[in-house]
C-alpha cells in the first residue's frame, strides 16, 4: 500500500506539472493577445491622431485661406457677404479645435487670426489693393507658418505610431522566444521526471511481474525530444497531454507568426506612406481580431487620404483651367476694342457714301453710273471689315502642334491686332529685325504671349499719359539664341512689383482696368510651352521686357 501511494503520487506529481505547463502556455498566449491588443489600441491612437489633424486643422485652414482669397478676389458685395459668413462658421470650429492645442501653435494660430482680421478690415473699409497685398503677404507668411507648426506634429505623431509599431514587433518577438524557451524547458523537465517515475515502476514491476505485465510493456517504449515539442509515440494520458500541449505551442506559433506578418507589413506601409508612397496596403491576416480591425481602419485611412490628394490636384487643375478661360475672356475684350478702332474709320466712309446718295436723291443728281460707283465703294469697305474680323479670328486660334515660324512675322502679326488703337493714342510703334529669324513653337501662343505685353505697355502709356510714348521690340539672333526685347518710355515698374508681376491675378491697374493674367499667360507661353525664358527688368525711360527662346535647326549664322 505504500509503495502503491508512492507510485499514486508520483504519477499525480506528474500530472501537476505537465497541467501547470499547459496553464503556462496558455497565460502566456493570452499576455501576449493583452499586449498585441494595447499596441493595437496604441497605433490605432496615434494612426486617428494623424487623421484627425488632417481633418479637424490642416484641411479647415487651407479651406479658410481659399474663402481668404476669395473675399479679396470677390466681384461684389453680395458674394463677400456670403464668403464672411462661411468665414465665420470655419473660424468658430477652429477656435474650439485649436484650444485643445498646446501654447505655442495657439499662438501662431491667434497671430493668423489677427491678420485675417486685418484683410476683412480693408475689404470693409473698400480698401481693395491693401486687402490684397496684405493676404499675399503677411497673412500668407503667417498661413504657412502655422501649417509647418501642424505637418511638424503630424510627422511627430506619424513618428510615434511607427516607434509603437517597432515596440509591438519587438514585443510580440520576445514573447514568442519566451513562450518556446519555457515550453522547452518545462518539456525537458517532463521528460525527465517521467523518465525517473518510469525507472521507479520498472523496478517495482520487475518485483511485481505479473501483477504489472502492461506497466512492463509501457516501460518499453521510447520518448524522443524534438525542437518543437514532446513527442510520444503513445496513446495514454501522457501521451494525450504531450499533443495538447505541442497543438496550444503550435496555434501560438502560428497566431504569433500571422500577427507578426500583419504588423511588418504594416510598418513597411507606414514608412513608405511617410515618403509618399499611396499605393501599398495591407493584405496579410492575422490570427487577432483587434489587428485585422487595424488593417481595414489603415487600408481605409490610406484610401481617404488618397481620395483628397486626388480631389486637391483635381481642384488645382481646375483653377489653371479658370486662368485660361480668364485669360481668353481678357484676350477677346482686347480684341473687341481693337475691332473698333479698325472700323471707325471704315464706318465713317461708308456714313459719307450713305450721306452723299441721301443728298443726290434729293436734289435729283442720282444716275447709274453713280449707283454703281457708291455700291462698288461699299462692297470694298464691307470686304475690309469682312477681312479685320478674319484676321482677329484666326489670330486666337490656338496652333495645335510646334512648327518653325518666323518670329518678325508673329510679332507683326501682334503689332497688327494693336496698330488702330495705337494710331488712336498717338502711340509710336518701331520695330526692328537683323533678318528672317525661326524659332520652334506654338506661333499664334507666341503673338498672344506679345500682345499681351504690348497691350500692357500701351495701358501703362495711357494711364501715365506719357508725353511721346513709344514702343519699341528689337529682335537679335545669336548662335544658339534668339532675344526679343520690347521696350516703352512708361518710366517703368516700382521695384517693390518686379518679382511679382507675372503672378497669376498680380495687377498694378484699378480692379476694372486689369484682371493680373495677361502676363502670367504669357511667361506660362514662353517658359512653360516653348522652353524659353521670359523677364523683365527696368531701363532709363521704361520697362523691357526679354524673352530668349532657342534657335530653330534651320537657322545658321557665321
Amino acid at each position: 500500500m505504500k509503495k502503491q501511494l508512492k507510485i499514486r503520487t508520483k504519477f499525480i506529481f506528474l500530472g501537476i506539472v505537465g497541467t501547470i505547463a499547459l496553464i503556462i502556455n496558455v497565460f502566456m498566449a493570452i499576455d501576449i493577445s493583452k499586449l498585441g491588443l494595447k499596441s493595437v489600441n496604441d497605433v490605432f491612437k496615434d494612426s486617428t491622431e494623424v487623421q484627425k489633424i488632417q481633418q479637424e486643422l490642416i484641411a479647415p485652414m487651407y479651406y479658410l485661406r481659399e474663402l481668404s482669397l476669395s473675399l479679396v478676389i470677390a466681384p461684389n458685395d453680395n458674394i463677400r457677404d456670403n464668403i464672411n459668413i462661411k468665414l465665420e462658421k470655419v473660424l468658430n470650429k477652429l477656435d474650439e479645435k485649436f484650444k485643445l492645442e498646446n501654447k505655442q501653435i495657439k499662438n501662431e494660430w491667434f497671430s493668423y487670426k489677427k491678420r485675417l482680421e486685418v484683410t476683412r478690415g480693408y475689404i470693409k473699409k473698400g480698401f481693395e489693393e491693401g486687402a490684397y497685398i496684405n493676404v499675399n503677404d503677411d497673412e500668407r507668411k503667417q498661413f504657412f507658418i502655422l501649417i509647418r507648426k501642424l505637418l511638424n506634429k503630424q510627422s511627430k505623431e506619424l513618428q510615434k505610431s511607427s516607434r509603437t509599431f517597432e515596440q509591438a514587433k519587438e514585443n510580440i518577438t520576445t514573447s514568442r522566444f519566451v513562450i518556446i524557451l519555457v515550453s522547452l524547458i518545462l518539456g525537458i523537465f517532463i521528460l525527465f521526471w517521467g523518465w525517473f517515475v518510469i525507472v521507479k515502476i520498472a523496478k517495482s514491476i520487475e518485483q511485481l511481474k505479473k501483477g504489472h505485465i502492461k506497466f512492463f510493456k509501457f516501460l518499453k517504449d521510447k520518448n524522443s525530444e524534438d525542437n518543437i515539442g514532446i513527442i510520444l509515440d503513445s496513446d495514454d494520458e501522457l501521451g494525450d497531454m504531450a499533443r495538447i500541449i505541442n497543438k496550444e505551442m503550435e496555434e501560438a506559433k502560428d497566431a504569433l507568426h500571422k500577427d507578426l506578418e500583419l504588423i511588418e507589413s504594416a510598418t513597411k506601409m507606414l514608412e513608405e506612406l511617410k515618403q509618399g508612397n499611396l499605393n501599398r496596403r495591407i493584405f496579410a491576416n492575422a490570427k487577432s481580431k483587434e489587428l485585422n480591425l487595424l488593417k481595414r481602419v489603415i487600408n481605409e485611412m490610406v484610401d481617404n487620404l488618397e481620395n483628397k490628394i486626388q480631389q486637391e490636384i483635381n481642384q488645382r487643375m481646375q483653377q489653371e483651367k479658370l486662368l485660361t478661360q480668364q485669360s481668353k475672356l481678357a484676350s477677346m475684350g482686347e480684341m473687341i476694342g481693337n475691332i473698333a478702332h479698325q472700323w471707325r474709320q471704315p464706318l465713317s466712309e461708308l456714313n459719307a457714301i450713305l450721306m452723299n446718295v441721301e443728298t443726290r436723291y434729293k436734289f435729283g443728281d442720282f444716275d447709274d453710273k453713280f449707283i454703281e460707283n457708291s455700291v462698288f465703294e461699299c462692297n470694298e469697305i464691307t470686304s475690309y471689315m469682312s477681312n479685320t474680323i478674319s484676321d482677329f479670328q484666326n489670330f486666337f486660334k490656338p496652333s495645335k502642334t510646334k512648327v518653325n515660324f518666323n518670329i518678325t512675322k508673329a510679332c507683326n502679326k501682334a503689332i497688327g491686332i494693336l496698330q488702330s488703337s495705337l494710331k488712336h493714342h498717338n502711340i509710336k510703334y518701331k520695330g526692328s529685325c537683323e533678318q528672317d529669324i525661326l524659332v520652334y513653337g506654338y506661333p499664334n501662343e507666341f503673338s498672344q504671349a506679345i500682345l499681351n505685353i504690348l497691350s500692357n505697355a500701351k495701358d501703362v502709356l495711357i494711364q501715365r499719359n506719357v508725353e511721346n510714348p513709344y514702343i519699341h521690340i528689337d529682335v537679335t539672333i545669336g548662335k544658339k539664341y534668339t532675344l526679343i526685347h520690347i521696350k516703352d518710355n512708361g518710366r517703368g515698374i516700382e521695384e517693390k512689383y518686379l518679382d511679382r508681376i507675372f503672378e497669376p491675378y498680380f495687377t498694378t491697374k484699378h480692379a476694372k482696368q486689369g484682371t493680373g493674367i495677361g502676363l502670367y499667360m504669357s511667361k506660362q507661353i514662353i517658359e512653360g510651352n516653348m522652353d524659353g525664358i521670359l523677364k523683365v527688368r527696368n531701363n532709363k525711360k521704361g520697362a523691357c521686357f526679354t524673352i530668349k527662346l532657342k534657335n530653330s535647326n534651320d537657322n545658321y549664322k557665321e
